[in-house]
């Protein structure tokens, strides 16, 4: 494997000192810091919610919500110890260690997490769980009734186009209806070289 393939795959598992360069292109990075502050908008956070944000990276989006969530709760999760310990000291820089609380571990931890959460998301996961449908199911289970999904992420493939991304968001949708969320819909940030995507769904009250 070529260094330009191993630091690509950084970005998908952060290890060592390649991932904790990685890591902080992750959260300097101007269209990776919009795709987080854009999801934690668009889940329209309260201040009771308790949250889980599934790999929570550097902690853009995890410092985002906590800020949202003053009387509530977020997990944050991620399966690179690297950047745990990353989003550890951001968010004892921003004084929300009271709000937080971060666990290692992958799609596999989801099952044994306390639920429910009032609102879930994930930022440039989805695309590399292969049981999509089976994250879907989990994410379902954890909600609270009247509890929101967002699940955000942009193609980063080469050649990748905004079709591709659209398809995307379409074929999520179809399968977050028949996981059982309702009021699925896209939302779309245009970004370059293709656009982010936000799949959005609710668990029924």
């Amino acid at each position: 494997m070529s260094l330009g393939a191993k630091f690509a795959a950084q970005f998908r598992k952060p290890e060592g000192r390649l991932g904790a360069f990685a890591g902080w292109i992750m959260a300097h990075r101007s269209s990776n810091r919009a795709r987080n502050d854009w999801t934690v908008q668009l889940l329209e956070i309260a201040p009771g919610d308790r949250v889980l944000d599934l790999g929570c990276g550097p902690g853009l989006a995890l410092t985002a919500a906590a800020a949202r969530a003053t009387a509530g709760r977020v997990v944050g999760i991620d399966h690179s110890p690297v950047m745990i310990e990353q989003a550890r000291a951001r968010v004892r820089k921003l004084g929300l260690e009271r709000q937080v609380e971060l666990r290692l571990g992958g799609v596999e931890a989801l099952a044994t997490l306390p639920g429910p959460f009032d609102k879930i998301l994930s930022v440039n996961v989805v695309q590399f769980v292969p049981d999509q449908p089976g994250l879907l199911a989990l994410f379902h289970r954890l909600l609270a009734p009247g509890g929101r999904l967002a699940t955000t992420y942009m193609p980063r493939q080469r050649g990748a186009t905004a079709a591709d991304a659209r398809q995307m968001g379409a074929e999520l949708e179809k399968l977050m209806t028949a996981a059982g969320f309702t009021q699925v819909r896209t939302e779309e940030l245009p970004l370059k070289p293709v656009p982010a995507i936000c799949v959005l769904g609710s668990r029924a009250p």
